[in-house]
């Protein structure tokens, strides 16, 4: 019966990442948005080293979904001048960084059943002040290895089966995505778009990727934003509200609302209501420059219900001289 239930989960999550869901989700949206909108790389002045692990509906199967990403974001922070030697051997004096770029880059894992991604992408983002806020723009090529594993595809006619041919097979995808992000010192809310250019995932010769043609990626519209709510007579406490709303090209639609109470900056814990009936716990702690984060989901619909779960977890660090970053965009 297991067996039957893994082969079968095989082609749900096979058929399902090709006609809907192609991209990993995130519970702790909030630890790292930079891995949704590219506009948040570099935002509040510091260094940033990501490393997230999910693993989902575990217990059920081997085959289940799993992602394991790297980031790293920074930006250039703002100098006035600084002296240059000429080819000559004189010195001259050049402005160099208004601190408005921000660079980020990030390598990833992702298996959904038998699809494996493995891939990266660099990013590009400029960040302006207006007032006392901040409006970022970013830009980000990605490109990744997409494959369809011959050991965890197992189709039930491989004689008649199209897609036979392509099984075990691999091909080098290249696309962009987009954001934008505004922040005030209490709230934030930016707007992402991923898989720009919807690429087509041609895998083996012409001949056989006919059977594959019509599979490309979709774009991802992402919608994230938060509001932080402090108490006088708590000085010690903050309540964040949240949420981050999913589009599709096929419309199909999944959204989080998520609340969380920080104590001091540096411990936190929230819940959060998924669209598709799931219930997840956050919690996380931080220590000097590092942040740690976990989170636990279990839904009440489908394959979720017989598993032990889904758990992610986060750990950052962070780095920078605290007397030039932009201490009001700490969201921590």
């Amino acid at each position: 019966m297991k067996k039957l239930l893994t082969i079968s989960l095989s082609f749900i999550v096979l058929f399902t990442w090709i006609e809907a869901q192609q991209l990993p989700r995130f519970s702790q949206y909030y630890f790292n948005e930079f891995l949704i909108n590219p506009a948040v790389a570099g935002y509040d002045g510091r260094t940033i080293v990501n490393v997230t692990a999910r693993k989902q509906w575990v217990g059920f199967s081997d085959n289940t979904p799993q992602t394991a990403m790297v980031s790293v974001q920074t930006r250039f922070l703002k100098h006035s001048t600084d002296i240059y030697r000429t080819h000559r051997g004189r010195t001259t004096l050049r402005g160099k960084s208004k601190g408005r770029v921000g660079l980020g880059a990030i390598v990833y894992n992702d298996q959904n059943g038998a699809i494996h991604r493995t891939g990266g992408q660099l990013t590009y983002t400029y960040h302006m002040f207006i007032y006392n806020t901040q409006l970022s723009f970013g830009l980000t090529g990605t490109i990744f290895q997409y494959r369809i594993s011959k050991e965890d595809a197992q189709l039930k006619n491989p004689e008649i089966d199209p897609l036979n041919g392509v099984i075990g097979k691999s091909t080098l995808v290249p696309d962009a995505g987009f954001g934008v992000n505004y922040m005030t010192p209490k709230a934030h809310i930016g707007l992402s778009v991923s898989q720009l250019f919807q690429s087509n995932l041609k895998i083996g010769n012409n001949a056989e990727y006919r059977a594959t043609d019509d599979l490309r990626l979709r774009r991802h519209y992402y919608l994230l934003a938060d509001y932080r709510i402090q108490f006088v007579s708590f000085p010690k406490w903050e309540i964040e509200p949240s949420t981050i709303l999913n589009l599709n090209e096929r419309l199909q639609f999944q959204g989080d609302i998520t609340l969380k109470a920080y104590y001091k900056r540096k411990y936190w814990l929230g819940v959060s209501a998924r669209t598709n009936s799931e219930f997840i716990i956050l919690a996380g702690i931080r220590y000097k420059n590092y942040y740690f984060g976990y989170s636990f989901d279990y839904g009440f619909n489908g394959i979720s219900r017989y598993t032990h779960g889904s758990h992610e977890i986060s750990i950052s660090a962070k780095f920078g001289d605290t007397a030039r970053r932009y201490r009001w965009l700490d969201r921590y």
